[in-house]
């Protein structure tokens, strides 16, 4: 769906024609207003109201023309179909002669549509007690229905009152899921405001009713609560002779009785097992953006912790939940590049904007907009030497002023992968954002490695909301393994990855497969890791790799010859990575993946050898006997 700047609320491309039923008729075609008046702008209007049908000539002339056709009135419906697809594409309106039919999306869509969808993905949020993306949803969903009133000045007409009561229907449901959302998200206030409009649209709504009572109790208020159910009462009783229903009348005694007023959480089966508690910071964060609280959220963790897996559930959530969403990836390679990232992101819905648009959007700072991403419609010479570069503070404002104005039309979701490769200049304007902006519709999502770029990020977690994210726990691997099918493996895969979720996922792939190994694909993965780190900390490692359990860094620096403090200093340095981790005066590998992997990548006669001086250091030290040059001792593999 798209809005006035002709984006897309999914990834920014443009979608042909939208049409809106809600308040005053329009239409747009790729973001900009089109004038369909007259008997073509009826005819458009009762093919978007029954959309999905093909309408019979004969019913278009009925209501074209009454009881007074043309001579030849399918002729004249062709001709007034013909002006349709020359103003909004041969795509807008299908079919012949004998009917006619709108287009399918995404060629056409309808604005009661998009509310439809919202309204569901509401719905079903609340389903698996998701309940703040429930409540964003719902909130964008009541925003496209505004008041419920469809076509003002068509609103009597008999073919408009099929889209009437599916309009009345929506607002129905999506007021409902807004106030439950907001109870179980603790905003009784909220919750109030959504059941009074709800109540005040249908008087008999007694769903509604129950609702209102409940925020008016949440919010501490019994006395309004018991109120609301008195006037209920009177308006059932005068109206339909009749008292409210057993659900309604249990809620009232609820709270005469000082108790619950509402039913508990749903159950939830989250997507991601082991992430509840920062998927609801996330939820959070977005469903306060949609209201205009901007928010800067920080995930950091070691590499296949679940920090893009964790971004793109953002993603499908404010997508999900009527947002526009802006994506880029960081990349070393770039980062003398300028604000990079920030280009990738915005060239998108900057580019399908034109000239009046942009200029209407942002006034004197689309110029510095324009010098950051060339591509946007502004013509340099009216504005300056194309060769005139804006200030950084100018493209910094500029970059906030365009997104500002982006989420005056729909929440936005900014989403930059791997912070910790970017430039400067792209931190920093993340702080900017996070520092500077205020009042809204916007949430940027940044994530990065926490064991790199440490001072900038440093920097930037004093203005952002940080998420860590550490490995799983036991339960949600088992989770996992059940899903797989995989559920006898539980334990054991969890004692070699210590809740690595990458590591989880992959090592339960290869048991389905038959594979009790490293997978090969993983393998290449930790050690690609590993590598990273450097060829000294590699090959310490690798010599490493022939101990079970507690190793101590001398020891293991004993195997390459290296002096012990060097051997401390590697390991330090595998620590800060999490390759490894402390265990009481030694240093254990983070999982065995990471060891099992190793080993497996270091040659045979290279193995014996570590193994063959492992075995003599720890047989002089232990007073213990080496046999056949292969030792037996417990701490060797």
């Amino acid at each position: 769906m798209i809005d006035e700047t002709g984006i897309d609320g999914t990834d920014g491309r443009e979608s042909k024609v939208l049409i809106r039923l809600v308040g005053s008729f329009g239409v747009e075609r790729d973001g900009l207003r089109e004038t369909v008046g007259g008997r073509a702008g009826t005819l458009l209007k009762l093919l978007a109201v029954e959309r999905g049908h093909t309408l019979p000539t004969d019913r278009v002339v009925d209501v074209l023309w009454h009881d007074c056709p043309p001579k030849r009135p399918a002729e004249n419906v062709a001709t007034l179909v013909s002006r349709l697809r020359r103003t909004l594409g041969p795509e807008a309106v299908t079919g012949g002669r004998r009917g006619y039919r709108l287009g399918r999306p995404p060629a056409v869509s309808v604005d009661l549509d998009e509310a439809a969808a919202l309204t569901a993905e509401a719905e079903g949020r609340l389903a698996v007690n998701e309940a703040a993306a429930a409540v964003a949803a719902a909130t964008r969903a009541i925003e496209l229905l505004d008041d419920g009133v469809i076509l003002k000045g068509d609103c009597d007409a008999p073919w408009a009152a099929a889209a009437r009561g599916e309009a009345a229907g929506l607002l129905r449901r999506a007021l409902h899921a807004a106030a439950t959302g907001a109870l179980r998200n603790a905003e009784p206030e909220r919750a109030r405001r959504a059941a009074e409009s709800a109540v005040a649209a249908d008087p008999f709504d007694e769903a509604a009713h129950r609702l209102l009572m409940r925020a008016h109790a949440e919010a501490g208020e019994p006395a309004r609560a018991l109120l609301a159910y008195e006037r209920l009462r009177d308006v059932l009783a005068a109206e339909l002779g009749t008292d409210p229903a057993a659900e309604t009348r249990a809620v009232h005694l609820a709270i005469l009785r000082e108790q619950p007023a509402g039913p508990p959480a749903a159950e939830r089966d989250s997507a991601l097992p082991g992430r509840e508690e920062e998927m609801t910071m996330i939820s959070r964060a977005w469903a306060a953006a949609t209201t205009g609280r901007t928010g800067v959220l920080l995930i950091v963790g070691e590499a296949g912790i679940g920090k893009s897996r964790l971004a793109a559930e953002t993603v499908r959530i404010a997508r999900a939940t009527g947002g526009i969403t802006l994506e880029a990836q960081c990349q070393e390679i770039e980062r003398s590049l300028f604000l990079q990232p920030f280009a990738d992101a915005l060239t998108p819905p900057v580019t399908r904007l034109t000239e009046s648009v942009l200029l209407d959007m942002m006034g004197d700072a689309a110029q510095a907009l324009a010098e950051l991403i060339p591509e946007a419609a502004l013509r340099q010479g009216r504005y300056g030497s194309a060769g005139q570069v804006a200030g950084r503070r100018s493209t910094y404002e500029a970059v906030a002023a365009f997104l500002r104005a982006l989420g005056a039309r729909k929440p936005v979701l900014l989403v930059l992968e791997d912070l910790h490769l970017a430039g400067k200049e792209t931190v920093e304007l993340v702080h900017y954002l996070a520092r500077r902006v205020s009042g809204a519709r916007l949430l940027v999502v940044v994530t990065a490695r926490s064991a790199e770029n440490t001072a900038a990020l440093e920097a930037l977690g004093h203005a952002a909301v940080r998420l860590e994210l550490g490995p799983l726990p036991a339960r949600s691997v088992a989770r996992l393994a059940a899903r797989s099918g995989q559920g006898r493996w539980a334990d054991d895969v969890f004692r070699r990855t210590r809740g690595h979720p990458l590591y989880v996922v992959e090592l339960l792939r290869g048991l389905a497969a038959g594979e009790h190994g490293v997978p090969a694909g993983l393998s290449a993965a930790v050690l690609a890791r590993v590598h990273r780190t450097g060829s000294l900390v590699e090959r310490l490692l690798r010599a490493a790799s022939v101990f079970r359990g507690t190793f101590e860094p001398a020891l293991a620096g004993e195997l390459l010859g290296l002096p012990p403090q060097v051997a401390a200093e590697l390991c330090e340095r595998a620590l800060r990575v999490g390759l490894l981790v402390v265990t009481g005066s030694g240093y254990e590998f983070a999982n065995e993946v990471t060891r099992e992997s190793l080993y497996a990548a270091t040659p045979v006669p290279t193995q014996l050898v570590y193994r063959r001086r492992a075995a003599d250091l720890l047989g002089h030290r232990d007073n213990r006997p080496v046999l056949n040059g292969r030792s037996h001792h417990p701490e060797l593999r």
